[in-house]
């Protein structure tokens, strides 16, 4: 699949912000019942998410009889972002600020501009938009498609909303995409799977609507219910597989017409299940 080049401005229904764990992928909340998905906290009513890759740099060497290019990442440089939501979405902000006195009630309380700013807890972010299917060669032409964005190593630093009309109830994220030697899986980025060793997101093409999860293993349960629950799609042919991996290690897992995920013998205590998957909106 292919998708227009010249798209800008990633306008997502669907924006999911997680705290990054130690092995790279989302970190589960303490307390959460094994077996109940996480898919980090949803940015409610997000107006727009946008991002701006670093700017390559040309360098030039000349050959024996002429001139010749490559191109280059600028090393002191990383591809940033933009995320706007709502003031009012109260969870998100607590998350993404790291604020422990957040308040309670009619009244609340977030830190900004603290001393920590730029020693927030990295992210991971991740989302979806429509789009239009461009390859050519596929007889999916012109098709609608879902392109995921996942960013594993983000940092995000708050701005809130200035007293115009327009920006009123808007509360907006500036984000600096950084490089991972992991993917969303957990894996480690190696050039035999990805052809590469690191990267700061990773864009997931799909046919229908994307979703991932994040679960905890305790050595005993087998049974792990996704968040989409009745209405996953398991259609390897139609681009819809389910893909499930253990501390980065793919796994083979059957799922129920319920969203109920078995495995045949249960992911060990506190391994780390990341799976991701397409569901219907209908």
């Amino acid at each position: 699949m292919a998708i227009n080049e010249k798209a800008t401005s990633i306008g997502l229904r669907q924006v999911y912000v997680g705290l990054r764990d130690s092995d790279g992928t989302m970190a589960v909340p303490a307390g959460t019942t094994v077996g109940t998905a996480y898919a980090g906290v949803r940015a409610l009513k997000a107006r727009a998410f946008t991002i701006t890759p670093a700017e390559p740099q040309r360098i030039s060497a000349s050959g024996d009889d002429g001139v010749y290019y490559t191109f280059q990442e600028a090393p002191d440089d990383v591809p940033s972002g933009e995320l706007r939501t709502q003031i009012s979405d109260t969870a998100l902000i607590k998350l993404m600020t790291s604020t422990k006195d957040f308040g309670s009630g009619e009244e609340r309380n977030v830190v900004i501009g603290s001393d920590k700013v730029g020693q927030e807890q990295a992210l991971i972010i991740w989302g979806s938009r429509k789009a239009a299917d461009t390859d050519g060669g596929q007889s999916h032409y012109g098709n609608v498609i879902w392109e995921t964005y996942i960013l594993l190593n983000a940092i995000a630093s708050a701005r809130p909303s200035g007293m115009e009309r327009s920006t009123v109830g808007e509360f907006t994220w500036s984000i600096a995409a950084n490089n991972s030697s992991v993917d969303q899986f957990g894996r480690t980025f190696t050039e035999a799977i990805h052809g590469c060793t690191e990267a700061p997101f990773v864009i997931v093409h799909t046919r229908q609507p994307f979703f991932m999860d994040k679960f905890h293993g305790n050595g005993s349960e087998t049974d792990f219910t996704l968040t989409k629950t009745t209405s996953v799609i398991e259609d390897d042919a139609a681009g819809c597989p389910i893909r499930c991996f253990v501390d980065g290690v793919a796994t083979a897992v059957t799922v129920a017409d319920t969203g109920v995920m078995t495995f045949a013998s249960p992911p060990a205590d506190g391994s780390d299940i990341v799976c991701t998957y397409c569901f219907s909106l209908s």
